[in-house]
């Protein structure tokens, strides 16, 4: 096939197999075989079809406390203040407002903190559980 705009890359195949490019100086297109990561998957979001970030993923923190992000990392965070675990993008306007903030107070004058209060807002609507100590 030939092409116009040399550069120009784009996926091919029913799940992302190829991964094309278009050659300016032959005006060719050349495919080599490819495939989304295992974050991604394979569909058209805002009109370009190609390899895209999951539209889920998980985090979490528990105990005193670990924290697993969304990317998979695992860490332990010792702070003894307000975290904003999860909120939409600013520049996000396909989600509603969100955010998930964990309170962590320091435990029994330990070098340890723990969470003592966590709160979700999803459009102004708000739960608030805490730890009574």
């Amino acid at each position: 096939d030939h092409c116009v705009q040399g550069g120009e890359r784009f996926w091919y195949g029913e799940q992302c197999q190829s991964l094309c490019i278009c050659d300016g100086t032959t005006g060719f297109v050349r495919c080599n075989p490819s495939s989304c990561s295992e974050q991604e998957t394979c569909r058209i979001v805002g009109g370009e079809y190609g390899c895209h970030p999951q539209p889920r993923a998980t985090c979490s923190a528990s105990g005193d406390p670990h924290y697993t992000s969304f990317d998979g990392r695992n860490f332990d965070f010792q702070g003894t203040c307000r975290y904003i675990l999860s909120t939409v993008c600013s520049d996000n306007q396909d989600l509603p407002f969100f955010q998930v903030v964990a309170k962590n107070e320091a435990w029994n004058g330990l070098p340890v903190s723990i969470t003592v209060e966590v709160s979700v807002n999803v459009s102004g609507h708000l739960v608030l559980v805490s730890l009574a100590l």
